[in-house]
């Protein structure tokens, strides 16, 4: 009786190791899969192929699920939809990893993918900005969080770029009463855009737009100080330079 138990409790330990063996065998045999599959996708991305690319980072995001090689598949699957043009759904693979994966290597580059994927969401100028001051809101954050990172340079070119799309929609409202004859409109929005605007590169030139409204409006006081201004605080020596022109003439 012994001697069976002993055999039963044999057989039962050596199954037991042969179903962990197996089970071992399969999940190396799954991770190298994984592994190939993942190689593959990224040749792809990297060939430019970018919407077979995210076919194939789709399909191991599916076979794969718990491999830890699953934050670079979703890193990959944003950069492969910003490179197809997909901004909405890169900015939501970003996210994902972020919320996901914080200890992740791609984690800060995907804190900027964000705010960089917003700003190329955005519209042109002529339309609603939304997107744009989100982006601005974004990559402000992320400087402040990250004020050293490799893709502080980036985020802070986007941001400037943000800003000004911003600015240049402001300043195209100012010189739209302009040019339909609205001097007085035009100079309530020229000097709204020099307070909101006062670092931007138009700023100059909505001075000098400024000064040549209130010189015809023979408000030669404003326009002398818009003038000083210019002077003071411009950048851009040749519309500087235009500005005393214009400034001579009048006093005649």
């Amino acid at each position: 009786m012994l001697k069976f138990r002993f055999v039963v409790f044999l057989v039962a330990g050596l199954s037991l190791i042969s179903s962990c063996a197996s089970r071992k065998n399969k999940l190396e045999k799954m991770r190298l899969e994984c592994s190939e599959r993942l190689s593959r996708a990224v040749q792809t991305y990297n060939s430019r192929k970018y919407t077979l690319a995210l076919t194939r980072f789709e399909d191991v995001r599916t076979q794969c699920g718990g491999s830890p090689m699953m934050d670079t598949v979703q890193f990959y699957l944003g950069m492969a939809n910003l490179k197809a043009g997909k901004y909405i759904e890169a900015r939501s693979e970003f996210q994902r990893l972020v919320q996901d994966y914080p200890g992740s290597s791609f984690f800060e580059e995907s804190k900027f993918r964000i705010g960089y994927s917003v700003f190329k969401q955005s519209n042109p100028v002529s339309r609603d900005q939304k997107e744009t001051k989100e982006a601005i809101r974004l990559l402000d954050n992320f400087l402040e969080l990250y004020p050293r990172s490799p893709f502080a340079d980036s985020a802070l070119y986007y941001r400037t770029a943000a800003y000004e799309k911003l600015a240049e929609k402001d300043f195209n409202n100012a010189r739209f009463y302009e040019k339909i004859n609205e001097p007085e409109a035009a100079v309530v929005y020229y000097r709204a855009f020099i307070e909101k605007f006062s670092d931007s590169k138009f700023t100059d030139q909505a001075r000098l737009n400024l000064i040549s409204l209130l010189i015809k409006l023979n408000r030669l006081a404003e326009a002398d100080e818009t003038y000083r201004e210019l002077l003071d605080k411009g950048k851009n020596k040749k519309i500087k330079e235009e500005a005393k022109q214009m400034f001579a003439k009048a006093k005649k």
